[in-house]
């Protein structure tokens, strides 16, 4: 695990040197272990390395023979034993024994199809010196970030946005279409960034620089061909064979390695899996809050699964100090970035940083095996849809959007707002109802004139894009679609990235091993979900395996009360960052929407919880991007 970053100058005037090194070193927390660096002309490739495989031999950037072609990555390759043996036999020498150097002999035997080759997770710069070109790819699944900047002059890019503000010819002129999004869905969808000329290349996709040319190509899709002929106990077995393989092969390296473990499904399933393959107990790491959080501490289910398998578990219980850590991620995130599960993650990153270098993770599972309650949601959207109009659209509505928040954090009111509002339009608005915090009214009363009209339209095309793509597939596998190429990399990938390499920590993440992520896409929908019930398939696939009490528990999310804490301990702090002056500095968004939203929450009459913390976290960003913080 990595950070990378490099700059072409189009115009052939050379590099600087010095200021390849100062984007180097706004990311040293990707990797502390090393730094590389290579300038030649008018290119220069600079990485910094957590050491994980060939800790001694591994230093990037990596060449091959005769220096021709110069690789560096962020991200691990996890059959490159299988690949540095291929190679081999075709006559290419190698001089480490790090992942990293089979891309430079992969790209020298099949030039840019080399990262249809890999099984892993990466952001990669490939420069040919002879042909004057920069190849830069994403992993398939988006685990591994590439931002980039292009003007008429260059092109720069980089793990981090943070590493591209460090040139002087990038500004801060904000996209206020990618400041919308923010607001709408708690984060900006790939390419956009919140800063008009910085973009995000998309999963699966290649970034590709030759002479003056700068376009990107789309090098893998996921397809959702359904084998009928499967049968459920094949499937099963087949998803148990490709699971551990996939877990096995994340198990590969030459430093200390552990597991987050809450006491779910997906990642006590990980953790099972691993206690199979090893030979020694596993490590594990959970944490709780202190506090009233009541449904939302999972360790002593994390506990039980621990004991279950031998595991060596540590467990910490926490007191997050919102305060000081919504100004650390509001600065350290680049852009707006308001999933408050950032905190917990944070803190458990934090602690497991403390035992191992590497962690797997259990992120993935609800996309493939629809764990989600939007996706049964939206398939009981379909029976609210045959209801009569005027129940459908007038008496269901007023009713329920009548009912006040249940006051203890809980989600249930909020989840049944959510239902009868979706259910009065189609499929796709139906599924975006479940996506998205404000609506166009509320934001008309929210924005300013000028971030109104500079939104142009609102959100939502990158969405529909993605859940049309599959027009005749089944309408849960299109929300799963969608799910994976837009909230997966942008949201959860984005935030378990930020958050693992603050501390840095290697984070492996087996559910999205693509084998296995186009394996699922052939598994039919009525095997993943039986009546009421989600995530039927990876239940069954680990009867005999979890407890009975961990596969049918309640799904709980890895969160923390914000909601509740916004009413009682967090109210003072909620108003000192929404003040009126602060609000106003920002010259983007209107007060007297800010105090009737704070207004509706502090009086239980409605949870705002999630716009009030995106709100602060785009003060606070503002604030740090803009010097005029007032603290």
């Amino acid at each position: 695990m990595c950070g990378i970053c490099g700059i072409y100058n189009k115009n052939s005037q050379p590099v600087d040197p010095d200021v390849l090194r100062k984007m180097n070193d706004a990311m040293t927390h990707r990797g502390p272990d090393d730094w590389g660096m290579e300038v030649a002309e008018n290119i220069g490739l600079a990485m910094r390395r957590l050491s994980i495989i060939d800790l001694a031999g591994g230093h990037q950037p990596i060449h091959n023979e005769d220096k021709s072609i110069w690789v560096v990555l962020n991200g691990e390759i996890y059959n490159y034993g299988d690949l540095r043996t291929k190679l081999e036999s075709l006559g290419h020498t190698f001089y480490t024994h790090s992942d990293t150097e089979s891309i430079v002999h992969l790209y020298e035997e099949y030039g840019d199809d080399f990262v249809t080759h890999l099984r892993g997770m990466f952001g990669i710069a490939v420069w040919d010196r002879r042909r004057q070109r920069v190849v830069i790819a994403r992993d398939r699944a988006g685990i591994k970030p590439i931002f980039y900047y292009q003007d008429d002059s260059r092109l720069l890019f980089g793990s981090e946005m943070k590493v591209l503000l460090q040139h002087p010819a990038v500004s801060r002129d904000i996209d206020y279409s990618a400041l919308d999004a923010y607001f709408t869905n708690c984060f900006i969808p790939a390419p956009k960034t919140v800063f008009k000329n910085i973009h995000k290349l998309l999963p699966g996709h290649l970034l590709i620089v030759e002479k003056e040319q700068v376009f990107t190509k789309k090098y893998w899709e996921l397809d959702y061909q359904i084998d009928e002929q499967m049968t459920f106990t094949e499937s099963i077995t087949e998803f148990r064979r490709q699971f551990t393989e996939a877990v096995k092969l994340r198990m590969i390296a030459d430093v200390p390695l552990g597991a987050f473990l809450s006491g779910g499904i997906d990642s006590s399933a990980v953790v099972a899996t691993m206690s199979e393959l090893s030979d020694r107990p596993v490590k594990t790491f959970s944490i709780g809050f202190e506090g009233e959080v009541g449904a939302f501490d999972e360790t002593e289910d994390a506990r039980k699964v621990a004991k279950m398998f031998g595991a060596d578990h540590q467990e910490f219980v926490v007191k997050p100090n919102v305060r000081e850590i919504a100004q650390w991620m509001a600065e350290f995130y680049d852009e707006p970035f308001s999933n408050s599960s950032s905190i917990p993650n944070y803190y458990v990153c934090k602690v497991a940083r403390e035992h191992v270098t590497v962690a797997l993770s259990g992120l993935g599972g609800d996309e493939i095996a629809v764990g989600y309650p939007r996706h049964m949601g939206i398939l009981m959207a379909q029976y609210y849809r045959q209801l009569p109009k005027i129940l459908r659209e007038k008496v269901l509505p007023a009713a329920v959007g009548a009912l006040p928040d249940s006051g203890s954090g809980g989600r249930i009111t909020e989840r049944m707002k959510r239902f009868v509002k979706s259910g009065i339009g189609d499929m796709y608005s139906n599924y975006m109802g479940y996506m998205t915090y404000l609506d166009l009214p509320e934001k008309q009363l929210l924005y300013s004139p000028d971030f109104l009209a500079g939104a142009n339209g609102f959100t939502g095309n990158s969405f529909r894009q993605y859940f049309e793509q599959y027009g005749d597939a089944h309408l849960v596998n299109r929300a799963a679609f969608t799910d994976l190429k837009i909230d997966l990399p942008e949201n959860l990938l984005a935030l378990t990235d930020r958050m693992s390499m603050a501390v840095s920590l290697e984070v492996r993440v087996p559910f999205l091993d693509h084998e296995l992520l186009k394996f699922m896409a052939s598994v039919p929908v009525a095997y993943k979900l039986k009546g009421l019930n989600t995530k039927t398939f990876l239940k069954k696939a680990f009867e005999g395996t979890l407890p009975n009490d961990v596969l049918y528990k309640k799904k709980q999310g890895f969160s923390i009360p914000l909601a509740l804490w916004f009413r009682r301990e967090l109210k003072d702090f909620v108003l000192e960052i929404l003040s009126k002056e602060r609000v106003e500095r920002t010259g983007l968004l209107q007060y007297p929407a800010v105090q009737a939203m704070l207004n509706e929450h502090f009086s239980v009459k409605e949870n705002h919880y999630r716009t009030i913390w995106s709100m602060i976290v785009f003060v606070l960003w503002h604030e740090a991007n803009f010097n005029h913080s007032l603290v």
